[in-house]
């Protein structure tokens, strides 16, 4: 049978699948935490492009079609380095911890292309559909629900805000079960949360570019009809 020459069984393939996309998960979810944390400045600067200068907390969170955060630098499609740099190490983390526990080729390759496949599906794919109108998953009974659901926790992640300034909810995508879990849980900022954008995420004013952003941000209006 098929499953003999490759020398895997249904159950395994099956639990391989499980499992390397509850790693992808939970590995996005923390990089797109890290990435919040202003930890590592590199980072944080490229992804806060997308949280202030493009879908900030004063924007619409939704247009005709998907504005790129990675113009004019380095991406895969549009995916940026603050991304692309952490996911190889955690796939080349991934791999190294198979090749320790000697498991069999078929389900390491099974294992690592779900690995990559799953974020480029969820934090790709998914990711930049939530911030377009009239996407097709919004109108497909069984997938509405789900996904309006998802898009609206993804619309208090970008406008949900900590006493400090920083985005702190909702870091998942499309899959939120490690929300309860983590109590990752967040609501519109008010007013004055809004003013501490500057002080929290520090990073983003940091070097030759920071004054520049601090201009553009203070230029965009309040969306007149509040979050969509």
């Amino acid at each position: 049978m098929f499953y003999e020459r490759l020398h895997v069984t249904f159950v395994g393939v099956l639990a391989t699948l499980v499992d390397s996309v509850v790693v992808a998960e939970f590995a996005g979810y923390w990089l797109h935490r890290l990435l919040h944390s202003d930890k590592i400045p590199a980072l944080s600067r490229g992804h806060l492009i997308h949280h202030f200068l493009v879908y900030g907390p004063r924007q619409p969170m939704r247009a005709h079609e998907y504005r790129d955060a990675t113009d004019h630098r380095f991406s895969v499609g549009n995916v940026g380095l603050e991304w692309l740099v952490p996911s190889g190490v955690i796939l080349l983390f991934c791999w190294g911890v198979m090749a320790l526990l000697h498991v069999p080729h078929a389900y390491e390759v099974l294992a690592l292309c779900t690995l990559l496949g799953w974020p480029i599906l969820m934090f790709s794919y998914l990711h930049d559909r939530m911030h377009v109108e009239n996407f097709w998953m919004a109108k497909v009974p069984g997938l509405r629900t789900w996904f309006l659901k998802a898009r609206r926790l993804h619309d208090i992640h970008h406008k949900s805000l900590d006493s400090d300034g920083f985005m702190d909810a909702n870091f998942g995508i499309g899959f939120y079960f490690f929300r309860p879990l983590l109590w990752d849980h967040g609501q519109a900022p008010s007013s004055v949360q809004l003013v501490r954008l500057q002080g929290g995420h520090r990073t983003l004013w940091a070097g030759r570019s920071g004054a520049s952003f601090l201009t553009k941000l203070q230029q965009v209006p309040l969306s007149k009809n509040g979050p969509p």
